[in-house]
């Protein structure tokens, strides 16, 4: 009876052994663990960019459209311009990489001999290489052409920020552009300026520069040595790179420096990815994420302990007339009325809780009308005739008429010496800190210092909520917020002002 039972018990036990190894055989199958037919690597961090964010974009966004799989390298403080990165300090750095992106910002390298090692990495081993945006501004300090040779352009500056540019396809019949729009307008921008052009270039898109009055390189192939190079200066902003028309476009570009690229501009057999999908931060977010996360990128003295004002999904810690006036959009706060509902008195979206000294990063952008809006501070929730939630108190006005006033009391108190309209990004994003201590405001616009004011009145500078404008008007209007990070007691230096 027990030699019965025995033999039943290892019967049942590789019964279950069987199964198991079933399931798994299947799950392999479905796609998910399956290897992919290509291994690249990705080379970020330095200066000015989201990488955090990007990095993500890149990895999900190309795999999505190829069979890759990646590592990544992401090193650097953002303000040490001079950083080398590790990885290209070992020997044949780039082995066992099909494609490396190059997404890196580091323009005060000077080493000669490190930057032909990082070309060599591709040059002497054809390993394909893609390059993004800051890429072309990095190693410039180095007294060699090397690394621009490979770029396929030189390039040292970039036309003003924030402008949504006009990207023309000049090569239709190139199967990376096969599907590009003849014309397509970014939804954001930083134009780079392009002083020369390699010989081995070829160009696929340009964009007309405001600044330069002239029509600048975009996108292009290039080889060099045994590698192949795809290269775009469109990449600033995380909203531009996460357009179909950038990931579709940049992914042929990968395609063709494997040579996977057919000429209908489609994958190779067997090259296609796992199929476009959400993001995975948008996924965790539960929606549509922030388009630009300059804030969160901002690093806060170690002693402040920074809070998001907005949550970028509701309205939760704030008042305001949120039925009619104020909205909320992949992240954004917007502020619009019609001509019909235009607000005869200002409101003001507010905080519910109150706040005395404070630094408060944030973006704002004018889109509908010529009317100033602005941030409200050391005040209150202030009734007028029918307006429940206006304003008494100090406002720092953005991004027409720049300058501080005095809500129902004092009127203008600071006028812009030109320093806020020499910075203002006219039509685009302004990313904006205020600094508020004592009686004491002092305001950054874009990485530089537009004023520093006292107020002569200490008594006029209480404790209060923050309010987002929307000014009274009598023609459509509308406003747009992001952003919003704020600490309390802060150290008495501005943290964004570009040296």
């Amino acid at each position: 009876m027990r030699s019965f039972l025995f033999r039943q018990l290892i019967f049942m036990l590789v019964l279950i052994c069987i199964m198991t190894l079933a399931i798994s055989s299947a799950q392999a199958d479905d796609g998910k663990n399956q290897s992919t037919k290509l291994k690249g690597l990705i080379i970020t961090g330095g200066c000015c960019h989201d990488y955090d964010r990007q990095k993500l974009i890149l990895a999900e966004g190309l795999s999505q459209r190829v069979s890759i799989s990646w590592d990544t390298v992401h090193e650097g403080d953002p303000k040490d311009r001079k950083h080398e990165i590790s990885i290209y300090k070992k020997p044949e750095w780039s082995k066992g990489y099909d494609v490396v992106i190059h997404n890196e910002c580091f323009g005060g390298v000077e080493n000669v001999d490190f930057v032909k090692d990082i070309v060599k990495g591709h040059s002497e081993t054809g390993v394909a290489a893609m390059v993004v945006h800051c890429s072309m501004h990095t190693y410039r300090a180095a007294q060699t052409d090397e690394w621009r040779k490979f770029l396929g352009v030189t390039s040292r500056r970039h036309e003003k920020g924030g402008r949504k540019l006009d990207v023309t396809n000049v090569a239709k019949d190139n199967p990376i552009m096969a599907a590009f729009p003849d014309k397509w307008k970014t939804p954001n921008g930083e134009l780079y300026v392009i002083e020369n052009v390699w010989p081995n270039t070829t160009p696929l898109a340009t964009a007309y520069g405001e600044d330069t009055k002239k029509d600048q390189l975009c996108m292009w192939t290039n080889t060099y040595g045994k590698a192949r190079v795809f290269g775009t200066t469109l990449g600033h902003h995380n909203e531009t790179m996460m357009t179909d028309q950038w990931l579709d476009t940049v992914a042929r570009g990968l395609l063709w420096t494997v040579d996977k690229l057919e000429d209908n501009g489609k994958p190779a057999e067997g090259y296609a990815g796992t199929g476009k999908a959400p993001f995975s931060f948008q996924r965790v977010a539960g929606g549509v994420p922030t388009e630009a996360s300059w804030t969160t990128s901002v690093k806060f003295p170690a002693k402040e302990k920074p809070e998001q004002l907005f949550n970028g999904k509701d309205f939760r810690g704030w008042e305001g007339h949120t039925d009619e006036y104020f909205s909320i959009k992949n992240g954004v706060i917007i502020a619009k009325n019609t001509k019909d509902n235009a607000p005869p008195v200002s409101t003001y979206l507010l905080t519910k809780k109150t706040y005395h000294n404070f630094r408060l990063i944030y973006e704002g952008k004018l889109v509908e009308s010529k009317m100033h809006s602005g941030i409200a501070l050391w005040g209150k929730k202030f009734k007028k005739d029918d307006e429940t939630h206006s304003y008494q108190g100090h406002l720092v006005m953005f991004p027409s008429g720049w300058g501080f006033y005095d809500l129902y009391r004092r009127n203008s108190i600071y006028r812009d010496d030109g320093r806020a309209r020499a910075a203002d990004n006219k039509g685009g994003w302004n990313r904006m800190e205020i600094l508020a201590i004592d009686n004491r405001i002092r305001l950054a616009v874009n990485g530089k210092e537009v004023a520093d004011w006292t107020d002569p009145k200490p008594e006029l500078c209480k404790s209060g909520p923050i309010g987002l404008q929307l000014h009274s008007n009598r023609v459509p209007q509308e406003v747009q917020f992001r952003g919003l990070v704020l600490s309390e007691d802060p150290e008495d230096r501005l943290i964004t002002v570009e040296e």
